[in-house]
């Protein structure tokens, strides 16, 4: 997935989130107490208004670049946007949990949990609370990306940019529901980190986050290598606290010079 991309989107959405509501509840790991429960979020009203452009995107093109003189390109992406958003079976996971301690490299969460990094260390200090969470748009889009990938590649590529642009845009709405919580006690949330970065690998991150809730239930598993799958699945963290802070994630990744999705 494309992390530093989708936590540079996310954290501009965190502060305004509609209401949802839980298909079902069921304890995790802990179930110590009101926090540590592990909430699914299937059958939401979940709002997919994504363009042709975001399609582009997904498939990290400029979208006023290809309006420029590859028309081919576009109006792949505006049939992958007709033929494919009916192949997207959204599903979210998340859990609220009680950060313990603060130390040096390391944050420690109630139930004996610990998330390290410098990463997470750096931008969740303070932290009262963390809410993590896992997103995916299902294996239905992918396994059609991987049919049609030897016949029609150009098609395949741009289905693969909409099963990027959703799954953002699923967590989007996942962050903006976290955010409404946070603000209603009066408290803040931080920008969200995924694991991805060299200041926090998928091989460390992934398994924290997974740790921390029960993502086969939401129908998503962790390679040995740290990966999701389905492909399409995010996973983040966020903190909660009086004072977290709002942050370009870009700015604070060391793949800020290389990376293509760089935003300013």
């Amino acid at each position: 997935m494309l992390f530093g991309k989708t936590c540079q989107t996310l954290y501009q959405f965190i502060a305004d989130i509609p209401t949802c509501q839980t298909e079902s509840e069921f304890d995790g790991f802990y179930g110590k107490s009101n926090y540590n429960r592990v909430i699914m979020l299937t059958s939401m009203d979940w709002n997919f208004s994504l363009s042709a452009d975001d399609v582009l995107r997904g498939q990290g093109m400029n979208p006023q670049v290809v309006g420029n003189g590859k028309p081919l390109l576009h109006a792949a992406a505006e049939r992958a946007l007709a033929d494919g958003v009916g192949l997207i079976r959204p599903v979210a996971q998340t859990t609220e949990i009680v950060v313990s301690q603060h130390r040096h490299g390391r944050i420690l969460l109630d139930g004996g949990a610990v998330l390290t990094g410098p990463l997470v260390t750096q931008q969740l200090g303070g932290a009262q609370r963390l809410v993590a969470a896992v997103c995916t748009i299902g294996s239905e889009l992918e396994d059609t990306v991987n049919h049609l990938l030897g016949d029609d590649p150009l098609y395949a590529l741009a289905l693969d940019g909409l099963g990027n642009a959703a799954v953002e845009s699923l967590a989007q709405q996942v962050c903006r529901r976290t955010g409404e919580q946070v603000q209603a006690e009066g408290l803040q949330a931080s920008s969200p980190l995924s694991p991805g970065s060299p200041d926090w690998p998928v091989e460390v991150g992934q398994p924290q986050i997974f740790f921390l809730l029960d993502p086969a239930k939401a129908g998503i598993v962790l390679s040995s290598g740290g990966m999701m799958i389905p492909k399409k699945s995010l996973s983040f963290v966020v903190g909660v606290g009086p004072e977290m802070s709002q942050v370009n994630m870009c700015s604070v990744c060391s793949l800020e010079a290389t990376c293509r999705y760089h935003h300013d």
